[in-house]
């Protein structure tokens, strides 16, 4: 094997750490081709399949702007707003015409609501299957299928009862008997909770790997890993007429993924490494809500129109050590996620560009996860000759910090099969 020099080392992480771009989606859904989590790469048998298997813990955390720890349903916006979500249409609209009948100005509370609920991913399971070929190539092919549901929705009506305005608003809109009935005959979302499962986005990934024995004190072994991939939108869509329903992967959006991996082997038990992967998501048209006026709250959108939708580039970095000791390890990793802000442009020129863009959900998402997956290699317990060789591993996936996503803890296993 040929050798590696310091300054080749120091070179390729400056690289790994200088990468850039401007998450993934709004929800910290699972992953099988994460570096952290997935089985190890190996030329020393043809064939891997895995299975995953994880579910939620407790209830999903919300992280607005700032870090702010809210309920996922203020995740955009900490109240909605009844009386904006009737602007911005023309005056021949039922919208302009209940606008007109309620003839009420927004004095801080009227007409708003505090929205709570509860988001949870009730489970996730995901299948893979790995070629490995010319001794340092892989195949693999990733998909993910999960469990979410929204539920204990409740809206409550901030506004006051101290005017003849407020006595309108809350007789001809906010009223709970009249308000979601109302909101569905004017175009808008079902208000309530609901449950969806459904696939994940197909991933189909080329990988070269390669390791660099070194003969030194400390450093025994250098592991480089490229890989490009395909990401296919078979994953369910975020449903614009409910209320909050993120999608199970990218949208409908079909990406190409770049990924570099360093790893390096420091003695007999520790390992440490860095992977940057970058998404490169490409361009969608179909219908979508828009905000018609800058003023608008983003759960109360009635305005569904075609839309062309560029999304911001997906940025994942890891750092992870690992402690070994006789088929047995224990990874301790921590993951940053970045998406970059997303840009509509209107199919049609009814509605203005410059007012959809304002919408909070197209800015930047941030995630920061703790992830400990401890696994086991049977390798030693068979023979040389065996022809399948077992690999089992436990995971929890702890999300600490963000900005607008929402995030759960989830524990997992993998078990897996190289033959």
């Amino acid at each position: 094997m040929k050798m590696i020099t310091k300054k080749q080392i120091k070179y390729m992480i400056v690289v790994l750490l200088g990468v850039s771009g401007h998450v993934q989606y709004a929800m910290n859904v699972l992953q099988p081709y994460d570096t952290l989590i997935r089985m190890p790469l190996t030329n020393k048998h043809r064939w891997q399949l895995a299975l995953y298997a994880e579910g939620g813990v407790g209830q999903a955390h919300s992280f607005a702007e700032g870090g702010r720890v809210c309920s996922p349903l203020a995740l955009w916006q900490p109240y909605q707003n009844a009386l904006t979500m009737l602007q911005g249409f023309n005056e021949t609209t039922s919208m302009s015409a209940l606008r007109n009948e309620l003839n009420a100005d927004n004095n801080g509370t009227r007409g708003h609501f505090t929205v709570t609920g509860e988001l949870e991913l009730d489970y996730s399971v995901a299948w893979c299957a790995r070629a490995n070929f010319l001794e340092q190539f892989s195949f693999g092919a990733y998909l993910p299928m999960m469990s979410m549901r929204l539920h204990d929705v409740c809206w409550q009506d901030l506004t006051g009862n101290s005017t003849d305005a407020d006595v309108r608003v809350r007789e001809l809109l906010t009223n709970q008997d009249v308000f979601f009935k109302k909101v569905c005959e004017l175009g808008g979302p079902d208000l309530g909770g609901w449950k969806r499962t459904g696939l994940g986005d197909l991933v189909l990934m080329l990988e070269w790997f390669r390791d660099f024995p070194q003969p030194k004190p400390l450093l025994k072994n250098v592991f480089i890993n490229w890989r490009l991939g395909l990401n296919l939108p078979t994953g369910l869509r975020t449903d614009e007429d409910k209320l909050f329903a993120l999608p199970f992967g990218y949208d409908g959006a079909t990406g190409l993924i770049f990924g570099l991996g360093l790893e390096l082997r420091l003695g007999a038990y520790i390992k440490c490494g860095v992977d940057v992967q970058l998404t490169q998501l490409f361009d969608v048209i179909r219908e979508r809500r828009i905000k018609t006026d800058a003023a608008q709250t983003e759960l109360l959108l009635l305005e569904k129109t075609q839309v062309h939708k560029d999304f911001g580039l997906v940025q994942r970095f890891n750092l992870d050590i690992e402690a070994l000791y006789r088929g047995f390890s224990c990874k301790f990793g921590y993951q940053y996620i970045k998406q970059g802000e997303s840009t509509l442009s209107l199919v049609s020129n009814e509605f203005s560009d410059a007012i959809a863009n304002t919408a909070e959900s197209l800015q930047s998402i941030t995630m920061h996860q703790l992830i400990v997956n401890a696994s086991y290699d049977f390798t030693k317990h068979l023979s040389p000759k065996a022809w399948a060789v077992p690999y089992v591993s436990l995971y929890a996936r702890i999300p600490f910090n963000g900005t607008r996503a929402v995030e759960q803890t989830m524990i997992g296993t993998m078990v897996g099969v190289s033959f």
